[in-house]
């Protein structure tokens, strides 16, 4: 079933991104935002070339956020 293999390969590179990039960090704290940044990168896998150019406008366009109201996040 094709279903099955494309479930499978999303499940393998999560927990490759996870584990690899991740492994020396506190998941139970952090958690919601390497997922966050999974889905990111997996919503824009096909657009690879555009993916820096969005993060800059998002980053120039972003308001300063005080450093308290950052790791309450």
């Amino acid at each position: 079933m094709p279903e099955f293999n494309w479930i499978n390969t999303v499940l393998g590179k999560l927990k490759t991104s996870l584990g690899g990039a991740y492994h020396a960090f506190d998941f139970a704290k952090y958690g919601t935002r390497y997922l966050g940044a999974f889905v990111y990168r997996f919503n824009r896998r096909f657009h690879l070339e555009a993916l820096p150019l969005h993060l800059l406008v998002a980053a120039a366009t972003t308001k300063p956020c005080p450093a308290g109201w950052l790791r309450q996040a």
